[in-house]
């Protein structure tokens, strides 16, 4: 029986031996976080981290890791969790973009909300609508009324500025999906999508637009060859489109896309064109009247009406850029006397909405809503400062549903699988020299933390895995 018991006591001490030291590693958060800071693939990056750990009582909130947090980075699209929050705050989760069609005599009026969803042919075709099938719906309203005859088709896009593009976007990019232009009135996230058809070697492909337009003037040399290298532009200021280049294959799935100019006529023109397919006789011109809302006389005919959850989800979980700064411009126009919603009261009010939450002012310096400029620079802190009021206040669950979740949907649908699939609710973003992570992590044990990782730098797609690994290392040592 005592050799038995030695041979237990034996077999224990060994297993402790072996144990203990995983125990004692998974206790030290901090260190795993230096160890996968200290990653060569960082290079000479510069790096803030803030790992918050959220307890049910707010007061009790702690700040497990901290590395140069309060000093302000380019966030990239980590930039959005910070127009999301703050125009959610401001404007409520009641708050619906309402776009107003209405008669002014025999013209056909329709008034902007900055609605980046509508004709949205991306999101559109998961519910079944296509990018006309609202103007569809407006032709069959107004034949229902008996009005097949208009004038002209007024656009009234005060609600913002005139301003459609950021200054410090960067100017040779400004044909590609991402900087879209912004404005009080948007269709199919303010591009033209063409789809490709090839036919005999060396002849000139075929195309089809969506919507179908003849809004821009539209150059087309591409042939189809053995080759996949096509150029789709946009000569800056106008809407001549080139098409160029050559394909092998026709793409009848994933569109082409290409930004568009002056948004507002474009919807107006859209309009106009699918009103006379659809049997209502457009004889006037489609032209601007940023007052027609003021108009004494004008009938109210239908309203489109668009739930902030949804520009939220596309904004953060698609982390599309045009749906970021249309709620910047909301919520500027939303606290400004003369409606015109302009980047630079937008960025005063999310300035004014850091403040609030107790960010000191060299923590920050703001400059659009998505983060594709680069004249953001945001703390670590100011980031989690974000996140830990949301997560405490009237707004969390929508807030958090907004979010990327790992593993499952959105931009982090290939990231966090495994172990972690399913429980990290997050923002990642991306440009030039700069990779960034923030949001929240609900570990195994269902415990919450916010965390904010920004690399600027010498960064290169590796940084990728940092971030997970200090993910990783929050929920192993929860």
């Amino acid at each position: 029986m005592c050799a038995v018991s030695r041979k237990r006591r034996h077999v224990a001490c060994l297993l402790f031996c072996l144990l203990a030291p995983a125990v004692a590693a998974n206790a030290d958060l901090p260190g795993d976080i230096r160890t996968a800071l200290a990653s060569k693939s960082l290079g000479n990056a510069q790096v803030g981290v803030e790992v918050v750990r959220l307890n049910p009582d707010p007061a009790q909130t702690t700040v497990v890791f901290a590395s140069r947090a309060n000093e302000p980075m380019i966030p990239a699209s980590n930039m959005k969790l910070l127009t999301t929050s703050a125009a959610l705050h401001a404007l409520g989760g009641d708050f619906r973009f309402t776009t107003r069609l209405a008669m002014r005599d025999d013209q056909l009026v329709i008034i902007g909300d900055g609605d980046p969803t509508i004709g949205d042919a991306e999101m559109l075709r998961r519910h079944g609508w296509t990018t006309t099938t609202l103007f569809e719906n407006w032709a069959e309203l107004l034949k229902s009324r008996g009005i097949t005859r208009v004038g002209d088709v007024v656009v009234d896009d005060g609600v913002f500025d005139e301003q459609f593009i950021h200054p410090t976007w960067p100017p040779e990019q400004i044909q590609r999906r991402y900087v879209a232009q912004v404005a009080g009135l948007n269709l199919n996230a303010n591009c033209l999508d063409f789809f490709l058809t090839t036919g005999q070697r060396g002849s000139v492909v075929s195309y089809r637009t969506d919507p179908p337009s003849a809004y821009a003037d539209i150059a087309n040399t591409c042939t189809f060859g053995q080759r996949n290298a096509i150029w789709l532009s946009r000569v800056a200021g106008g809407n001549k489109i080139v098409l160029r280049g050559e394909t092998n294959a026709s793409n009848h799935g994933e569109p082409l896309s290409v930004t568009i100019h002056d948004p507002p006529l474009y919807f107006g023109t859209v309009l106009a064109e699918t009103l006379k397919r659809h049997g209502v006789d457009v004889r006037g011109r489609v032209v601007r009247d940023r007052n027609a809302h003021k108009s004494d006389g004008l009938t109210l005919l239908a309203q489109h009406e668009t739930p902030i959850d949804v520009v939220l989800h596309r904004a953060n979980k698609d982390s599309m850029n045009l749906y970021a700064e249309v709620l910047l411009k909301r919520l500027a126009a939303a606290q400004s006397a003369s409606r015109g919603g302009s980047w630079g009261a937008g960025a005063a009010a999310v300035a004014a909405f850091l403040k609030e939450r107790g960010v000191e002012e060299q923590q920050f310096s703001l400059a659009d809503g998505s983060g594709l400029s680069k004249s953001n620079r945001v703390s670590a802190h100011a980031i989690n400062a974000v996140l830990i009021a949301d997560f405490y206040g009237p707004n969390r669950e929508m807030f958090i549903r907004s979010l990327a979740v790992g593993g499952v949907d959105g931009t982090l649908d290939n990231r966090f699988g495994g172990g972690l699939k399913g429980r990290v609710f997050a923002k990642s973003g991306y440009v030039s020299n700069a990779r960034c992570l923030s949001g929240f992590v609900r570990t195994k044990k269902d415990n919450w933390y916010a965390f904010s990782i920004l690399f600027n730098g010498s960064t290169g797609p590796e940084a990728k895995r940092v971030h997970e690994a200090i993910v990783t290392a929050i929920d192993a040592n929860d």
